[in-house]
């Protein structure tokens, strides 16, 4: 997640949804699609802030942040402030792990999505 040319979004399906205190994300990029879902329909995503006013004042409904500031771009809290991704505004990792961990926070999201349907 933190190597991706495109960052994953905080979701919308389950805005509060948590796995291990963190938020849970989406990204089109992970599945190889052009995201044109996030700049009309989610337009709180941490990505369409674009002051630092702006993400910062964003929170979850816990009261915690939901967005950080990278000192150019607003992205979730998670992907700036995680100590894997503490490289995000520098130096990206290599896009395979990201992939990998992206692929987890995918399939978590997909598992709840499914057992908040059934």
């Amino acid at each position: 997640a933190c190597g991706l040319d495109e960052p994953p979004k905080v979701t919308t399906y389950l805005p509060e949804a948590t796995f291990t205190g963190k938020s849970l994300y989406y990204s089109y990029e992970t599945c190889g699609s052009k995201d044109l879902f996030t700049e009309k329909f989610n337009v709180d995503a941490c990505v369409n802030q674009d002051s630092k006013e702006d993400c910062l004042e964003l929170k979850v409904k816990s009261g915690g942040r939901k967005c950080a500031w990278t000192g150019k771009k607003c992205l979730g809290w998670e992907i700036v402030e995680h100590p894997l991704c503490k490289n995000v505004a520098g130096v990206q990792q290599a896009k395979s792990a990201a992939a990998g961990r992206v692929a987890s926070l995918v399939g978590v999201l997909l598992t709840l999505i499914a057992a908040a349907a059934a």
